[in-house]
């Protein structure tokens, strides 16, 4: 891996590296869908309540 100059710079391009080989095979279907059951697990546990725009009032 290139050399970075700052250490966040380095985790960063680190993490992009993993999570590009992690899902290099799967097709747009399943990477949608891996993304989404992440999403859904996080907003889980951070207690969060998803608001969508069609149930906002205009």
């Amino acid at each position: 891996m290139k050399k970075w100059r700052y250490k966040s710079l380095e985790w960063i391009h680190k993490v992009r590296e993993e999570d590009y080989n992690e899902t290099k095979n799967l097709s747009p279907r399943e990477l949608i869908e891996k993304t989404r059951k992440a999403t859904e697990d996080t907003v889980k546990a951070l207690g969060l309540k998803i608001i969508h725009t069609k149930t906002l009032a205009h």
